[in-house]
């Protein structure tokens, strides 16, 4: 099953910021993570399930889940009625890895 995946506005800001940011270090790196991160995203439509765990909102119902890239980003997305939907992507809490 093909899985239509949507990127919520949140996750484009993120997406935006985190290049943003690595582009002040390496515009190369930056680049490289952008491609790395998008080329997650485009996966999800084949098996959204694969490589990612589950994440924890207890209060929040629905099946929502996470996936690293590159180690020091994790992609949260939920999956419903043939549909993935990108909730937002996060650096590592110090971002201090080099590229």
């Amino acid at each position: 099953m093909k899985y239509k995946v949507i990127i919520s506005d949140r996750a484009v800001s993120s997406l935006r910021r985190i290049v943003k940011s690595l582009k002040k270090i390496s515009l190369i790196g930056g680049e490289d993570v952008r491609a790395a991160l998008l080329q997650r995203i485009k996966r999800l439509s084949v098996n959204p399930t694969a490589e990612s765990r589950k994440a924890n909102f207890e209060k929040l119902e629905g099946e929502y889940r996470s996936i690293v890239v590159l180690g020091d980003y994790r992609i949260y997305f939920k999956i419903e009625d043939g549909r993935v939907i990108v909730l937002d992507i996060i650096m590592d809490k110090d971002g201090s890895k080099k590229i």
